[in-house]
């Protein structure tokens, strides 16, 4: 006998089926290209069972993305040792499958414009600086605007050459890093993979685990030694304020109601930032010399 699937949608475009005794995910793409791009990387590093990935199962629909459901798994929090110390880890083996492959040569995969992309940031967030300082008040949007422009051409001096290119996985938030019931760190949704320098997503990692550790730079320094051995182009990369930018600006995405509430919860993650940044600057200065 036959039954029917239960099914619960966990995002928009995001499913859990449970079927036969199986459960599994359903991740439906827009993008054509996109879909392409994720399960040409999860046919890559399955061909050398790479152990930080979840599998896909085959589907005639180009655009799904169909994959066992992982069961009492939990993302990482960036406020534990061993999850910063394993994540980290997990994403250093994703770097080093070029080992394997050489990714600078698939067609599915582009160089993470970094400074394109963080330009753009900021001036997304000048445009709606009227808005921000409403919210958050002129002395901080100032502070913000002033660390992010004297950041970009510190990074661009110590980033002119590309270095070496391998997989990225574009997109370490927390909840895309997961803790399966057996221990092994799972990285999951591929969607914004890409070419860069290990250190350029080790960087990215870094600002995403700085708020979790009162942005004590040589303390994670002193904690990971992959972050200690970046080299100065990624160690510049921590003065500018992705986070805080990217977060203000996903602010204007939400519905009007709910920007009030996330805006209570980004203030004080903002003045604890800014009250840390100079510190952080000078600290980061001097790794660089």
């Amino acid at each position: 006998m036959t039954l029917e699937p239960n099914v619960k949608q966990i995002k928009e475009n995001v499913w859990k089926v449970e079927e036969n005794g199986s459960k599994y995910s359903l991740k439906r793409y827009h993008s054509m290209s996109t879909a392409v791009k994720v399960k040409h990387v999860h046919e890559e590093l399955e061909k050398i069972d790479f152990p930080h990935m979840v599998p896909v199962l085959p589907s005639e629909d180009r655009l799904l993305l169909q994959q066992p459901w992982l069961e009492n798994a939990r993302p990482v929090s960036y406020k534990r040792r061993r999850d910063r110390t394993d994540s980290l880890a997990a994403l250093q083996a994703l770097h080093q499958t070029n080992v394997y492959f050489d990714w600078k040569a698939s067609p599915y995969l582009h160089t993470y414009p970094l400074l394109t992309k963080w330009m753009d940031r900021l001036s997304r967030f000048l445009d709606h600086r009227i808005f921000f300082q409403e919210m958050l008040g002129v002395r901080r949007v100032q502070e913000i605007i002033f660390y992010a422009k004297e950041a970009l051409p510190i990074v661009r001096q110590y980033n002119r050459e590309p270095g070496q290119q391998t997989l990225l996985h574009g997109d370490v938030v927390h909840h895309n890093i997961l803790r399966d019931q057996n221990g092994v760190i799972r990285l999951i949704d591929f969607d914004l993979a890409c070419l860069s320098s290990p250190d350029t997503e080790l960087a990215l990692w870094s600002h995403r685990v700085l708020p979790h550790v009162s942005y004590n730079v040589h303390f994670l320094f002193g904690e990971q030694r992959a972050i200690d051995d970046m080299k100065p182009g990624a160690k510049a990369m921590l003065l500018y304020p992705n986070e805080l930018l990217r977060e203000w600006l996903h602010l204007l995405t939400l519905p009007d109601q709910n920007q009030q509430k996330l805006a209570r919860q980004l203030i004080p993650f903002t003045e604890a930032a800014l009250s840390a940044w100079p510190k952080l600057w000078y600290d980061v200065e001097q790794s660089l010399k």
